[in-house]
């Protein structure tokens, strides 16, 4: 697929892909939709991707890499640790705005080893770096430093499979508003945000 990086086609097949993925989800569309939308022939098609899951699987490694640019990038900056923080709660807010529910339980309660594997890498890197700026705002001052970096982690992780709990995700009219949820109750906790800054 490298080889056809800078192909336009290429890139608007993957582009009208995505865009009808996080709409939809990825079982709901067809290749022949993607087609018709993009537009290319199925030929076209075949010659980019062996079928419709090496494409999902070039956008979900495609979207966790621009995750992991874009978080990277706001640990970066020059600016304090709780701004750094409210960028990252924007950030997610907007990278989930516009994924459907639909595609949100197809990738993360998919049972395919090679999805599996692709999210687990990504999950292991963005972990790594987490890990890493909690322990660097922790030395210097911004969380408290009798809290176990390892623990906020776990606890992060298990926030994260509440995504999926039945009795939560009825309390939400959509996954957006629960994942709001547990991103601000995470950094934030129970208090103001302007409590807990100070």
């Amino acid at each position: 697929m490298k080889e056809f990086k800078h192909n336009k086609k290429f890139q608007s097949t993957v582009n009208k892909a995505k865009e009808l993925f996080l709409k939809h989800g990825s079982k709901r569309v067809t290749i022949e939709e993607i087609c018709t939308e993009t537009p290319v022939s199925k030929m076209t098609f075949y010659k980019f991707f062996k079928n419709k899951n090496e494409l999902i699987k070039f956008i979900l490694e495609q979207m966790m890499k621009e995750g992991i640019e874009k978080y990277r990038k706001i640990m970066e900056q020059k600016v304090s640790y709780p701004e750094k923080i409210k960028q990252m709660v924007i950030l997610k807010h907007e990278s989930t705005k516009a994924v459907s529910d639909e595609f949100i339980k197809e990738i993360f309660q998919n049972k395919q080893h090679d999805l599996i594997q692709i999210i687990q890498t990504y999950q292991d890197k963005s972990t790594s770096l987490l890990m890493h700026d909690l322990q660097k705002a922790q030395n210097e001052g911004w969380i408290r430093k009798d809290l176990n970096p390892k623990f906020m982690l776990y606890m992060l992780h298990d926030l994260n499979n509440k995504l999926f709990d039945p009795n939560l995700e009825n309390l939400y009219s959509n996954k957006h508003d629960l994942i709001m949820e547990i991103t601000n109750y995470f950094f934030y906790g129970i208090m103001n945000k302007r409590e807990s800054s100070l």
